[in-house]
């Protein structure tokens, strides 16, 4: 099984086709093996069952396709439920074609895809629709509604229409720190523990998105950040982090120091991603910029006044240095 090594930004970039419907596809779209899942962060686990689907596409002589669900199940069922995506669609992209993907399928969930059962879900979706040769999936794989389908009846119905199926079986680092799974990945960031993140995921935890006009008050105590919403992601522990960045049009990684949270000093009350690049001094409101999350320093708190604030952020500014110096 291929292992992957993701590199900061590829020199050629591969492009994934993205369908966002499973019915009236051209049949050049058609005939793919799939990995069929909700592939969230797109993790050690779920790179498993990728490798495992590139190798049976090779084999066939057949694309590699992923098969997601947009929206989201679990915001379909619950719109109100807290933000907990680890990833951007772009990124989600990104780090797609770097597993040589070559076609992303978004299978509509809407209320028809919600009543389907098992038989109608391989036949209307994954046979009649996208016309799969090969589907992919974890061991614990369950569809259909209310989850009637599991990998033994999924096996059985798409072997009636020559379809084959393999499952993969979680993956760990041990048994005592459990499978490599989104979930997991989730409670990490939420323990500040980026380091195991970073392991689960392969890669650093990353945030993307386009810098927002913020209040200026770090350009009172000359240490102006960029601002990002988080929008759906998985709101990490409230805190400070040692980051690095990569600006649009860029390809090495800037070193900074960012803080989450809603900024008890200044009163906020929104939970919000603030990064400071090192030694860096450019407008950056309406860029596209990357962070990625190497290290927890210290939890959120309130100082008395923004020189004490400002003390602060200098020795984190400096912790963040002699961070980055062992980890790169």
């Amino acid at each position: 099984m291929r292992a992957y090594l993701f590199r900061n930004v590829p020199s050629k970039i591969k492009r994934v086709k993205t369908l966002q419907t499973y019915s009236g596809l051209h049949a050049d779209d058609k005939g793919a093996v799939i990995a069929l899942g909700n592939f969230d962060g797109l993790h050690r686990g779920h790179q498993a069952v990728i490798s495992q689907a590139q190798a049976i596409a090779e084999d066939l002589d057949a694309p590699l396709g992923i098969g997601v669900f947009r929206p989201h199940p679990y915001r379909y069922f619950k719109p109100d439920a807290a933000p907990f995506r680890l990833m951007s669609a772009r990124l989600r992209a990104l780090v797609m074609a770097e597993l040589d993907v070559d076609y992303l399928y978004e299978i509509p969930f809407d209320e028809t895809l919600r009543d389907m059962d098992d038989v109608q879900f391989v036949e209307e979706v994954l046979h009649a629709g996208l016309g799969i040769r090969h589907v992919v999936v974890g061991a614990d794989y369950g569809f259909g509604k209310n989850r009637c389908g599991n990998v033994e009846s999924l096996t059985r119905l798409c072997a009636e229409r020559g379809i084959g199926v393999t499952a993969i079986a979680p993956v760990g680092l041990h048994k005592l720190y459990g499978k490599y799974g989104s979930t997991e990945i989730r409670k990490a960031l939420q323990d500040g523990d980026v380091f195991h993140a970073q392991h689960m995921l392969s890669r650093p935890w990353q945030v993307d998105g386009i810098v927002q006009q913020g209040q200026q008050r770090g350009r009172t105590i000359n240490f102006p950040t960029a601002n990002l919403d988080f929008g759906d992601l998985v709101r990490p522990k409230f805190g400070v982090y040692v980051v690095e960045v990569r600006l649009e049009g860029e390809t090495d990684w800037r070193p900074g120091v960012a803080n989450t949270g809603s900024r008890p000093t200044v009163d906020g009350d929104e939970a919000r991603l603030e990064v400071h690049l090192l030694d860096f001094n450019r407008d950056l409101y309406g860029q596209l910029i990357d962070v990625r999350f190497r290290s927890f320093i210290r939890a959120e708190k309130k100082f008395e006044n923004f020189d004490a604030l400002k003390t602060q952020i200098m020795r984190d500014a400096d912790g963040a240095r002699a961070i980055l110096a062992t980890v790169n």
